[in-house]
């Protein structure tokens, strides 16, 4: 599924692992009608839609610190993984995101994040 992306996409891909850690740059990377697709609640939303709900879900403190942990590029763009502490309900949690990026002229015009709680179920 890997293949050899242009200068664009990889700009793209760089420029997604910094917004990792500068939310807004999002709104830039992104085509403006770019739809954002999260696991966690399981409905299409617009970028600027989901850039606010991060900021919301921050709401005094500061945006989680997401951590990348690598680029997969793919025919249509790339695949990122990360991972971001965080507390619910109380405990700590750690969460692993991995979002699939569609790109197009060194823009993402379509995002899909799955997300998942790191659960340390052993066989």
């Amino acid at each position: 599924m890997s293949s050899t992306p242009d200068q664009a996409t990889i700009e793209l891909s760089e420029n997604w692992v910094k917004a990792l850690a500068n939310i807004d740059l999002f709104l830039e990377i992104c085509v403006e009608d770019c739809p954002v697709w999260h696991s966690a609640d399981d409905k299409w939303v617009s970028v600027s839609e989901a850039v606010a709900a991060v900021y919301e879900r921050a709401g005094d403190g500061p945006v989680p610190d997401f951590r990348p942990e690598g680029i997969t590029f793919t025919e249509k763009g790339f695949f990122n993984e990360a991972s971001v502490e965080l507390e619910m309900g109380g405990e700590q949690v750690k969460l692993h995101l991995v979002q699939i990026v569609e790109a197009r002229d060194g823009k993402a015009v379509s995002v899909r994040e799955y997300i998942g709680p790191e659960m340390g179920i052993q066989p």
